[in-house]
């Protein structure tokens, strides 16, 4: 009963993500799970005795508080304020639960991978095109949201009893059929993933050595390799749903340009902090006389019907770090930005521990990492503690050379 426990608490928290409800802002049976554990759990722990826990948790504490101040200093509604230290707490929260389990029993982890897949396919998919517009190359989002991740989730799955040269090229092939087929971001985060894991398993290379005596090389030849893609995409010798991204830019050969064009939403957050550095505009905030979707669409050359928006449309921030910056202020997205270095600087530091994780370790690590510059603030909540758990406890693992 004791080794099926964790399996279930682990399973439901992960399925119990796709049962959501309304209590506040958006709330669903996981993190019921999580705040209910945390609650029973928290002040008996044994977690505080180790010096890192209670850093992380140190810095949490730091970032309720400013988020509060932020929200009342923006003059934000109760209900929207609640709702942004909601994503705090509820984060927190689920930290707590996971690191709990996994610093027992790492190999949790593949549960909580395979109940993700399980959600995945009853719950189904998040946007309403098709795999039949995926293959017709007019929408790449099914590949994006659901098919690409469901794939990518298999395959970490099987990365921990699979370790061979063979098993590392099939997976990178995968992710660079994804950038082709328009699922970039996700293509690329795959591949990086799978070539890390081939220098570190099978060339025996320090990654972090390495790093520091190529990364000009490798930074030029990462855009060697860009400008061939653009090139056979504006020639039409590649065609996917999203290509109108690359033909619409005034300069696809600039990386930055596509950027702005593709994350507009994440960029303009630049514009929204100019205005309000120091409180923001409170979380979930309405955007003042639609100003800055008019921006967007004067970014992106397109068309907004401002009579379909309504009355009011929320504050455009698809960006963690940047979004709690436009939502909350500079001090809430330092202590937001260093809570997340935090674990990504020790995930640098497994860059050469060739563990029978790696593949997840490096796949949840360049997710946090883009998921930081370029999505909703919403996955401080949903994603994010699982990544930091997994990172945190595999860290602990082998700073003290026991190995998982």
């Amino acid at each position: 009963m004791n080794k099926i426990l964790p399996i279930v608490l682990m399973l439901f928290f992960q399925i119990g993500q796709g049962l959501s409800f309304n209590l506040v802002g958006t709330m669903n049976y996981g993190w019921i799970l999580a705040i209910g554990y945390t609650l029973c759990f928290i002040f008996s722990s044994k977690l505080f005795r180790i010096k890192e826990f209670r850093t992380v948790s140190k810095l949490y504490l730091c970032l309720f508080v400013l988020q509060i101040i932020a929200e009342y200093m923006a003059g934000n509604s109760l209900q929207n304020g609640m709702k942004g230290v909601a994503i705090d707490v509820v984060s927190y929260m689920s930290f707590f639960f996971l690191v709990s389990l996994l610093i027992k029993n790492p190999k949790l982890i593949v549960w909580a991978i395979i109940g993700t897949i399980i959600r995945m396919l009853i719950f189904g998919k998040e946007s309403d095109s098709s795999a039949e517009e995926a293959l017709r190359d007019e929408d790449a989002t099914y590949l994006k949201f659901y098919l690409g991740p469901l794939i990518v989730y298999c395959f970490l799955v099987i990365s921990v009893f699979f370790r061979t040269k063979a098993f590392t090229y099939i997976y990178m092939f995968v992710g660079f059929v994804f950038v082709v087929a328009g699922a970039r971001s996700l293509g690329l985060i795959t591949f990086l993933t799978g070539m890390f894991v081939f220098v570190v398993r099978f060339k025996k290379t320090n990654v972090t050595a390495m790093l520091k005596r190529y990364s000009l090389i490798l930074l030029f030849a990462f855009y060697g390799l860009y400008v061939l893609y653009v090139y056979n995409v504006m020639n039409g010798n590649i065609s996917a749903g999203n290509n109108v991204q690359l033909l619409n830019s005034q300069n696809p050969y600039n990386p930055l340009e596509i950027i702005k064009y593709s994350r507009s939403d994440a960029w303009i957050t630049i514009e929204e902090i100019a205005d309000k550095p120091l409180w923001g505009f409170g979380s979930w905030a309405d955007d003042p006389g639609f100003k800055y979707h008019i921006m967007i669409s004067k970014m992106t050359n397109s068309i907004l019907n401002i009579d379909a928006l309504g009355n009011s449309v929320v504050l455009p921030a698809h960006s963690v770090i940047f979004g709690k910056a436009a939502y909350n202020g500079v001090f809430v997205a330092i202590i937001t930005a260093v809570i997340i270095f935090y674990f990504i600087k020790r995930g640098f530091k497994l860059f050469n521990s060739d563990n029978r994780y790696m593949f997840i370790i490096m796949y949840f690590l360049y997710l946090l990492i883009w998921h930081s510059l370029f999505s909703p603030v919403g996955h401080l909540r949903d994603s994010f503690p699982l990544f930091f758990a997994f990172i945190f406890t595999t860290w602990l693992y082998e700073k003290n050379k026991i190995k998982i």
